[in-house]
């Protein structure tokens, strides 16, 4: 009698898999002298991203967080090595959050650009550029994080 559950399970979960897109989630910051110490707003951006791409059954993975210099072009090129080790290990879909900071704006960033791009591929799927914003608190900056997350795992198929 138990072992047509059993295969029931087994199936279930077996479908629900194969829905499941890998994700890799990679926060950047632009525009601040080097800090080896990871900023709140990087936690804030790279946390409500996971959240949301895992409770929507996703596969998701990070890259820790860093400085970089150049921020042009899509994929900045100081960004392509992790992009590249997305693709080497069977990544779907990498996720790239860049936090552009100014002098005047050390504690939060001045824009945020959001890029989601198909691994295999390369092609970009859903690009967004946040303007200034102050945010009262690190949640406050979670829950905008937690609704810019909601908008990409849409373009996930």
């Amino acid at each position: 009698m138990k072992k047509p559950g059993f295969f029931l399970f087994f199936v279930f979960a077996g479908i629900l898999s194969l829905k499941a897109a890998t994700v890799s989630v990679l926060v950047v910051e632009a525009g601040l002298p080097f800090d080896p110490d990871t900023s709140i707003s990087a936690l804030a951006w790279e946390s409500g991203m996971m959240d949301v791409f895992f409770d929507s059954g996703h596969i998701v993975s990070n890259v820790p967080s860093y400085m970089i210099n150049d921020i042009s072009g899509l994929l900045p090129s100081e960004v392509n090595g992790d992009f590249q080790d997305a693709r080497d290990t069977g990544v779907d879909f990498f996720v790239l959050i860049v936090l552009s900071y100014t002098e005047s704006s050390r504690d939060t960033p001045k824009d945020v650009y959001i890029r989601l791009f198909r691994v295999s591929s390369g092609d970009l799927l859903y690009e967004a550029s946040l303007p200034a914003r102050t945010w009262r608190t690190s949640d406050d900056e979670f829950q905008d994080a937690v609704r810019n997350a909601a908008r990409i795992v849409s373009q996930i198929r």
